[in-house]
């Protein structure tokens, strides 16, 4: 296959998976940064149906996740803004709302990943922080994100565990998960290009953060340039999802100038053994399996990843040619 049939065919393989809310928002998410407006203007449509009466996008069957909404956010205000639908804003401002006024917090501010529980996801990093920026709420972003990574973090090896329960003072799921550290890494630097330069020392802090995270993540690249499930247990299986959440971010920040050009070549040979993992049908296989991630299999998140990465590469490849011809037609 050439790379173009393998973007086709890994897009249409994501569009024909079953979704839930937070897996409808990164599809939105990936079609948003690839361009397809068509498409994502029809997901957007269903994202704001399906909004409940508490003001969360996309509930699908009375999901209890709070902060999985915010995956939503970036591509509904999009096609709100190209299709002047303003009753899309309206929906946003409602989930912001939601979040802002009435969502279950931990005693010192933190937004709850689950209604009916004091749990800390790492998860909810991804979006929460970038989507309460977008609209607005500079501070309360970056102190969520402040929030999720002091109740989160491993001091000594600078990665983040999965769950941490406050009304037990215990990690639910104390593993350094591979997806939940790309989740954070992810997140970091959405939050980062979302806070305006008048948040000059919160744009800087949050930088440091991403690029710690990024940093000691890479330590964990194993020699066929994969990273494992569970980063620190190389007996855990080789998880295809995190490897493109680390290449997808390593292109976008060294596009726009956010890191040294010298990280690419981690980011090409990340790319290659994910490559590797397409199957003929479009499936990355081998990504912490749907439904409940704890297995070897496919994803929706894994195939979304998948494109925003090459997306992003594409994007670099493209900026390189073009600086290629500026210098030839100067000389």
């Amino acid at each position: 296959m050439n790379e173009n049939s393998v973007v086709l065919k890994v897009k249409k393989a994501m569009l024909c998976m079953t979704r839930q809310c937070w897996e409808q928002g990164i599809t939105g998410q990936a079609l948003l940064e690839t361009g397809d407006y068509e498409r994502l203007s029809l997901l957007v449509r269903d994202m704001v149906l399906r909004q409940s009466e508490d003001g969360r996008i996309c509930n699908v069957e009375n999901t209890p996740a709070v902060t999985d909404s915010t995956f939503c956010v970036l591509p509904v205000l999009e096609i709100g803004s190209r299709e002047k639908q303003d009753r899309y804003i309206e929906a946003v401002e409602k989930n912001m709302e939601y979040l802002l006024h009435h969502a279950p917090r931990t005693p010192d501010g933190v937004i709850c990943h689950m209604l009916g529980t004091q749990e800390i996801w790492a998860d909810s990093a991804a979006f929460t922080p970038a989507a309460l920026a977008r609209t607005g709420h500079y501070r309360e972003a970056y102190d969520q994100m402040k929030g999720y990574l002091k109740k989160l973090c491993n001091k000594e090896k600078k990665l983040y565990y999965h769950i941490w329960c406050e009304d037990t003072g215990e990690y639910r799921r104390k593993v350094l998960w591979g997806i939940g550290n790309g989740w954070i890494l992810t997140g970091l630097y959405r939050l980062y290009r979302e806070l305006p330069d008048s948040c000059r020392e919160e744009k800087q802090e949050i930088y440091r953060d991403f690029k710690e995270l990024l940093d000691e993540m890479l330590r964990y690249e194993n020699q066929n340039h994969l990273f494992h499930d569970i980063l620190d247990r190389p007996d855990s299986f080789e998880e295809t999802e995190v490897s493109e959440m680390v290449a997808y971010t390593i292109y976008r920040a060294v596009r726009e100038e956010n890191l040294p050009i010298e990280y690419l070549d981690r980011a090409e040979q990340i790319r290659q053994a994910v490559l590797d993992k397409v199957s003929d049908q479009g499936l990355l296989m081998d990504c912490a399996s749907s439904p409940d991630f704890l297995h070897p299999g496919t994803s929706v998140e894994g195939q979304a990843h998948f494109l925003m990465m090459e997306q992003a590469r594409s994007l670099i490849l493209e900026q390189t040619r073009i600086l290629v011809t500026e210098k030839i037609c100067q000389t």
